[in-house]
């Protein structure tokens, strides 16, 4: 069994790891543990984290929002995973596999529209979710503005979206068709498996 550190940025991605995440890795002998950030992730904040989960597992891996990821280094989402890489010795970095999800959480909450209806139980959410995730051209480019965030265009269709709640349970139901719709998130788990 490989031993994965998984450092999330606060309890929603917990949750998610807990509930979707080491289920599905268990199933090809990893066992995933979430290590809380409680939010505020920072390059800083990252490193002192590194430093005491690479010794502790196999593997590392993050799960962080792009969104309110503060003082986000130039040049998008690779240039964050990349600064995050370099944050240990050249020696450690194969054991970590960065992962900074566009633009935040809900975005794989967007690609399952029909999971999300059925659990928020707001009629015609689905087809809302899906236009908004045609118009972005999928649901990791639905952006980052304050008022267009992912999150926030959720709880602006379903008021009684509860992020730590509603997000994990739709994503137990539609890994797969997550996967399917949202391709970096599909490549990160991917390369999680081949741990294995």
């Amino acid at each position: 069994m490989i031993r994965l550190g998984v450092s999330v940025e606060g309890a929603t991605e917990r949750e998610f790891v807990t509930r979707v995440l080491a289920p599905f890795l268990s199933q090809h002998g990893i066992f995933a543990s979430p290590i809380d950030m409680r939010g505020k992730v920072s390059l800083d904040r990252i490193g002192n984290e590194l430093k005491r989960l690479i010794p502790a597992f196999d593997y590392v891996t993050t799960f962080y929002d792009y969104y309110g990821f503060h003082k986000r280094p130039e040049g998008g989402v690779e240039a964050v995973e990349h600064s995050i890489k370099e944050l240990l010795e050249p020696g450690q970095q194969h054991l970590l596999l960065p992962y900074v999800q566009l633009y935040e959480f809900e975005a794989l909450v967007l690609a399952a529209p029909d999971h999300a209806e059925n659990t928020l139980g707001v009629n015609g959410l689905a087809e809302q979710l899906r236009q908004i995730v045609t118009t972005a051209g999928g649901a990791e480019n639905v952006n980052d503005g304050y008022e267009t965030c992912p999150s926030r265009r959720i709880k602006g269709l379903a008021a009684a979206y509860d992020k730590k709640l509603h997000g994990p349970v739709i994503l137990e139901q539609s890994l797969d068709a997550v996967r399917n719709q949202c391709p970096r998130f599909n490549a990160w788990v991917s390369s999680l498996v081949e741990l294995a």
